[in-house]
């Protein structure tokens, strides 16, 4: 440890006094050589006393209120170096930036990030799935069936390559203050692209078109830091393997 610094989350855990002993005794000795964990110690318990306990909760629930009010900082910051990028360009892009975070506004009313979509495919979240693309007599239909621990998890994904079409619904998507639930596609040739899930009351139904479509291996989902990942990180919630022939 006297080599690397202290992961964050850690050092949460160490905060809210949730480590094993002998955790906590290894990571009290980092912090009290290591400059900079100790910064990184006094961020989080500013953010700590802005996520003020609620009376009788446990270290568990603290946590995520403390991961949630981080990440709602970073958003707060995010948007406003965009709205300052955009009133720098001038009108034009003002007016694009105003767009963009209105059609990145949930359901729910919150703000969703997302990642742009592939040249070779358009990602669009839908009200329900496309009963032209269900009944279509050369769609296949796959079942999704959750991973350990997402029981609760029920949906289906169906593929049409004559019209270049893919249509997922999946529900019984339970939120997380501090996590978002990451699509992850796999292409044939092994190459993987990260789309952040839209969530509504539980539930996710989305829509891509496009030639990649064709190639699309496999469909799968993680958790992952608010914002997304670049890579899976998080436990996985299911896995899709995707037929062609």
């Amino acid at each position: 440890m006297k080599h690397s610094h202290i992961p964050e989350t850690k050092i949460v855990d160490w905060m809210l006094g949730t480590l094993p002993k002998q955790e906590k005794e290894a990571v009290s000795s980092h912090l009290r050589q290591c400059a900079f964990c100790q910064n990184a110690l006094k961020a989080w318990e500013a953010i700590r006393m802005e996520a003020t306990s609620r009376s009788g909760e446990p270290p568990s629930a603290m946590k995520e209120r403390i991961w949630a009010n981080m990440e709602a900082q970073k958003q707060a910051k995010r948007m406003q170096h965009r709205l300052r990028w955009a009133v720098g360009l001038g009108g034009a892009a003002l007016v694009a930036f105003l767009f963009f975070v209105r059609s990145s506004i949930s359901g729910d009313g919150s703000v969703v990030p997302h990642e742009p979509s592939s040249d070779h495919y358009r990602y669009v979240v839908v009200e329900a799935p496309p009963e032209r693309i269900v009944h279509h007599p050369e769609t296949k239909r796959f079942s999704i069936e959750p991973l350990a621990h997402f029981e609760q998890l029920n949906g289906t994904i169906w593929l049409n390559d004559d019209t270049k079409e893919m249509v997922m619904e999946i529900e019984g998507l339970k939120p997380f203050a501090a996590r978002d639930y990451q699509l992850w596609i796999v292409y044939t040739d092994n190459e993987m692209k990260g789309e952040l899930l839209t969530i509504r009351h539980g539930a996710s139904r989305i829509l891509i078109t496009g030639e990649d479509v064709k190639r699309f291996k496999q469909i799968k989902a993680s958790l992952e830091p608010k914002g997304g990942s670049v890579t899976p990180t998080g436990p996985e919630t299911f896995i899709v393997d995707l037929e062609h022939e």
